[in-house]
């Protein structure tokens, strides 16, 4: 791992994918390490009326607390990250981030949903795994 895609949703499950990329960086040495928010593209209702730029506003204010615990994470590590924000798909967008990056990895948080369970929701991990041709990293955080 060189360059690293970390596609991040707020969740603890995405935090999980974080500290496990700090603990790889302080044992393996840096990384370049891109940090990703996709949000869905809004329904046609949503964005009714609404200027470009405030759908703008309002997709840049959930990326950053998304974001934001992940990205202190990393710069109390000391490490220097990259941040992107994508509007649309998450499984595609994230695919499609890390071939436009050149990311030979992605390490991704994963809610462990297996079998059944996991086909029926489609899950964002499983989407990936499928679609992109480099290494997928998948982190489940513990239960509390």
């Amino acid at each position: 791992m060189r360059k690293v895609l970390l596609p991040v949703d707020g969740s603890k499950h995405s935090f999980a994918a974080a500290r496990y990329l700090i603990d790889f960086v302080q044992m393996h040495g840096p990384l370049e390490v891109h940090v990703a928010n996709i949000e869905p593209e809004p329904l046609k209702g949503q964005a009714h009326g609404l200027e470009p730029e405030a759908i703008e506003t309002r997709l840049a204010a959930r990326a950053n607390m998304a974001m934001n615990s992940v990205r202190h994470a990393l710069t109390a590590a000391g490490i220097a990250h990259h941040v992107h924000v994508r509007l649309g798909d998450t499984a595609r967008s994230i695919v499609a981030l890390a071939n436009e990056l050149g990311c030979d990895s992605i390490v991704m948080g994963t809610r462990g949903l297996g079998g059944i369970a996991g086909l029926a929701l489609g899950s964002v991990t499983r989407k990936v795994l499928q679609m992109t041709s480099v290494p997928v990293i998948c982190v489940q955080a513990d239960n509390p």
